[in-house]
């Protein structure tokens, strides 16, 4: 006999804390590729989530779903609950992961089952799957607007609750990735499917106060505490909107003794954190943070590890960057501590991956990671150096250019002053767009600030061949040489210098040592050809009588 479901009552989901990172590409498993200072994960931590990237034979949209069978569906369905229930016993993120994916998979118009994924993926920090799931709730949230559809049995009851679920959820998920006014919009949403919402008066609060909207605080905050004079979430808007107007210290008073609820104690416990590391309050930062990462629904299982990191901005008068906590997922997703140790962290390892999935992975969760420091710190020299520097490592030409752009004048607004590598960067980037006169300027600025940059010298060597200053570019192409020799791009510039000068025996030596360091590249190999035939030919003319 086939199993048919029943209908229930819609519970709405945990809401968790939302990591703060991106993720481009899951279908890899990069932790034994990419240990760095994070090391590889724990033993009993499957970071492997290939397989949970890969749709299973059976997987269907909503319209296909709803096309089956009636019994079929309510095999599914069948499926799909026992699956949930499995995710909801265990302790282990991926396989968490895996039943809940698997779940909405087999019955895709349950709100309540892309709710469950959307947790399971909120809780190892993977942002980009957990905004697809929130997608998919979404979309079964609507389709439980027409009265033919299966699950419209469960009554407007069921509808209202899964709309206010899923808003707040994805108020939460937009907050956590600092993106205010979305966070917002689905904030407003939930208030106008329940206007006492709690849940919603607390989170637009705090929304409002991330942008420092003074009246509206103090209105959401005035109705909270007519509907509980408890609330300990009054006060964390209140910090919030004491921050963001700069007010560190009173936004640091208003969460001393605050003790938050369960349910958001992770997302509080680590903006206060925040907070505090912005005072270079450290003991209280560290204190906080580890509170957060204890209200994790990984606390204590090894896919979720504790790491020190160096913060994003180097300390004082040159010195070594001060090290914070910051507790990873799968040793790559941020769940909480100091986001900008994090940001640095990810940043690092993009540089270090060799090209494919890998760096692509580390480019997103870099850039992700720089513009929500961007977002919550706007004009932050050090988050737009790496998100410039990563777009300009990936192609993404007139952002890196923004970017760096914006870098260089906050940079020169800081003691510190100009940053070589925004210089140098900013430099090949114009010279690439042939505006030479401005890239001169930035090449010039950065080998004064940094006279070891092999590559702003091999820059402003070929900008200074361009316009015709000879000696400049094989002064600056020669001291590219001598600071990277393992570099071919300078060889090859100071060869054609070469060529070009008629000085063949010096062109054959310099495009031959590029040749050897670039075996595959076809353009220098030509070159080479043509230097040494053009000088066997010039040998024979002059052995002739």
């Amino acid at each position: 006999m086939r199993r048919r479901s029943r209908p229930r009552r819609f519970r709405a989901m945990p809401r968790r804390a939302a990591g703060v990172v991106v993720c481009l590409i899951l279908s890899v498993c990069l932790t034994a590729v990419f240990g760095g200072c994070a090391g590889t994960a724990g033993p009993g931590c499957n970071t492997d989530l290939d397989l949970l990237s890969a749709a299973p034979g059976d997987s269907l949209g909503i319209d296909p779903f709803l096309r089956l069978d009636a019994a079929v569906q309510a095999d599914r369905r069948a499926e799909a609950e026992q699956d949930r229930r499995r995710a909801q016993r265990t302790r282990d993120p991926v396989e968490r992961i895996r039943l809940t994916s698997r779940a909405t998979r087999a019955a895709p118009d349950d709100p309540e089952l892309w709710l469950a994924a959307a947790d399971a993926w909120r809780a190892v920090g993977d942002q980009l799957q957990t905004g697809a799931a929130l997608d998919g709730a979404a979309a079964a949230v609507r389709r439980l607007n027409a009265p033919s559809t299966p699950l419209a049995a469960r009554g407007p009851g069921y509808r209202r609750q899964a709309t206010l679920a899923t808003a707040l959820a994805r108020a939460w998920y937009h907050y956590d990735r600092a993106e205010w006014a979305a966070a917002g919009d689905w904030a407003l949403t939930a208030q106008q499917v329940e206007a006492a919402s709690v849940g919603a008066l607390e989170i637009r609060g705090l929304i409002e106060g991330r942008q420092g909207q003074t009246s509206r605080v103090t209105g959401i905050t005035d109705e909270l505490r007519r509907l509980d004079v408890f609330n300990p979430h009054r006060r964390w808007i209140q910090a919030a909107h004491d921050e963001t107007l700069d007010r560190l210290r009173g936004a640091l008073a208003q969460v001393l003794d605050l003790r938050p609820r369960a349910d958001h104690a992770l997302e509080c416990y680590r903006d206060m954190g925040a907070l505090a590391e912005r005072l270079d309050e450290w003991t209280l930062a560290e204190e906080w943070y580890r509170q957060s990462a204890a209200a994790s629904p990984m606390a204590g299982h090894p896919c979720l590890r504790q790491v020190r990191l160096p913060l994003l901005e180097p300390g004082p008068e040159g010195r070594p960057a001060r090290e914070a906590s910051v507790w990873l997922a799968m040793d790559r997703h941020y769940v909480t501590g100091s986001f900008s140790a994090y940001t640095r962290y990810a940043f690092a390892q993009f540089e270090a991956a060799p090209p494919g999935p890998g760096r692509d992975l580390w480019a997103g969760l870099a850039v992700n990671a720089a513009g929500i420091q961007l977002r919550r710190l706007p004009g932050h020299a050090w988050a737009l150096r790496v998100r410039g520097l990563v777009f300009a490592a990936t192609g993404k030409v007139d952002q890196a250019r923004d970017d760096l752009r914006r870098a260089s004048v906050a940079f020169a607004a800081l003691p510190s002053g100009a940053d070589a590598r925004v210089e140098a960067e900013l430099g090949r980037l114009l010279l690439e767009r042939d505006d030479l006169s401005a890239a001169l300027t930035r090449l010039r600025r950065a080998v004064e600030l940094d006279p070891a940059a092999a590559a702003a010298w091999a820059d402003l060597g070929m900008a200074l061949a361009t316009v015709g200053d000879t000696q400049g570019a094989l002064t600056a192409l020669t001291r590219s040489i001598e600071l990277a020799p393992e570099r071919p791009t300078a060889w090859y510039n100071r060869g054609l210098l070469h060529m070009h000068a008629h000085r063949l025996d010096d062109a054959e030596r310099d495009l031959g040592r590029a040749a050897e360091l670039a075996p595959d590249n076809g353009d220098i190999a030509r070159l080479l050809q043509q230097v040494r035939l053009t000088r066997k030919r010039v040998g024979d003319g002059a052995a002739k009588p």
